[in-house]
């Protein structure tokens, strides 16, 4: 789920609940892959030592002269990054370096 309101930015916060997962471990496991994102509170959170969200910022993308079209494929990589870590239950998060090369291939 992602967060609403307030004015228009470069930044999204993801809300993983519904996930049944926290923001600190899908951080590992994409930080891991190379991907860069924060774990961040999500209204609702109630504890910031366990932030139930990550936020997700376009700013370094476009500047390495990533376009809207290539959004749609760094959304599928974070998704990866997601599931993978929500497959592995009672782990701290697999590292991207035990995931064959292909995974994270553009296609």
């Amino acid at each position: 789920m992602l967060g609403k309101g307030g004015t228009d930015t470069h930044l999204m916060l993801v809300d993983l609940r519904p996930m049944k997962t926290e923001g600190a471990m899908v951080e590992k496991v994409l930080e891991d892959a190379g991907i860069a994102v924060n774990k961040n509170t999500c209204p609702g959170d109630k504890s910031a030592l366990r932030p139930s969200g990550l936020r997700l910022g376009t700013p370094a993308l476009t500047s390495r002269g990533l376009l809207e079209c290539h959004m749609e494929k760094v959304a599928e990589f974070i998704h990866r990054g997601m599931c993978m870590h929500v497959s592995c239950p009672g782990s701290d998060g697999q590292s991207a370096a035990t995931v064959p090369t292909k995974f994270w291939a553009v296609r």
